[in-house]
């Protein structure tokens, strides 16, 4: 375990220094700022819509009807559309809908993010031959496993970039009655946001062990994380259809996106999809490993 922490250290030390992984935590800063400013503007549409509807002054400044709206039907539809799962509804409409918008957008975002981030952790060392000084002073599995804590470090340090500048958007460019609530949901969130990123770091580990071109590890990670959103979306439509629902329901199984309905769970029913996905991450790391541990370094 001291091996393993020292090659996470590692990890994240070159990750501040070659500014690779900073560069991705900007952009993905800068995309959660964008989204959420956006979403305050959509806020302050559905407002404006319900004041109509209910014949009162149209609000000037997004989230000062916030009570209004999130009792209204409307709000129940997005919540709805948003969380893939009706019957969440009644348990989240009182959460703060910017905590809301920013956990939907890092299930979206972090997978790409955590698969593009982890690509580089093994294949650069391999095509280098860095690694051979590493693998003279440990072994291969602790090699591995420290990549990969580094790696869920740094996406979780990304998820609470995003909580930062989420944040400062919602309490700058709209109404929002308690700032201290606000921000204790973005908190709370964040642990199911890392959950769901596993097992896509270790997709992208997984790639990086295979091949030692980081440029062929980020297109096998990318696409294979773009790919398992289209099986999501073939075996979501198989379940309904005589035939195909037994492979359906076994592809939503070992699809991380398969669980992504529990982590929407109030309370403590997502910790169970959150380890699913865990599991999940362990097994893609383990898969590229069949291939690194023979590979000659």
């Amino acid at each position: 375990m001291i091996d393993v922490l020292l090659v996470a250290r590692f990890e994240l030390h070159r990750a501040v220094r070659t500014w690779r992984a900073l560069a991705l935590l900007v952009l993905y800063a800068v995309a959660s700022a964008g989204v959420a400013w956006i979403f305050v503007q959509m806020v302050g549409v559905m407002e404006n819509n319900l004041a109509t509807q209910l014949g009162v002054a149209q609000t000037e400044t997004p989230g000062a009807m916030l009570a209004e709206l999130q009792s209204s039907s409307m709000w129940r539809d997005v919540l709805g559309v948003m969380t893939g799962s009706p019957h969440l509804v009644d348990a989240l409409v009182d959460v703060p809908p910017l905590a809301l918008m920013n956990l939907w957008f890092g299930f979206l975002v972090v997978p790409f993010f955590a698969a593009s981030a982890s690509t580089e952790s093994i294949a650069i060392d391999v095509q280098t031959r860095a690694i051979r000084f590493e693998a003279q002073r440990t072994g291969r599995v602790e090699l591995v496993v420290g990549r990969f804590l580094g790696q869920l470090v740094l996406t979780a340090v990304a998820a609470l970039v995003s909580v930062a500048v989420v944040f400062v958007v919602g309490a700058t460019q709209m109404v929002v009655p308690d700032r201290l609530a606000l921000l204790g949901w973005l908190l709370w969130f964040v642990p199911r946001t890392l959950a769901f990123g596993v097992p896509f770091v270790g997709l992208g580990l997984a790639a990086s062990q295979v091949t030692s071109s980081p440029a062929w590890a980020r297109v096998l990670a990318v696409g294979a994380v773009a790919g398992s959103w289209t099986a999501f979306g073939l075996a979501r439509y198989g379940e309904q259809r005589r035939g195909f629902a037994l492979l359906s329901d076994v592809a939503l199984q070992v699809l991380p996106q398969g669980w992504l309905h529990g982590l929407w769970e109030p309370g403590v029913g997502w910790l169970l999809p959150a380890i699913v996905c865990c599991a999940l991450g362990l097994a893609a790391v383990a898969a590229g490993y069949l291939r690194f541990q023979a590979r000659d370094l």
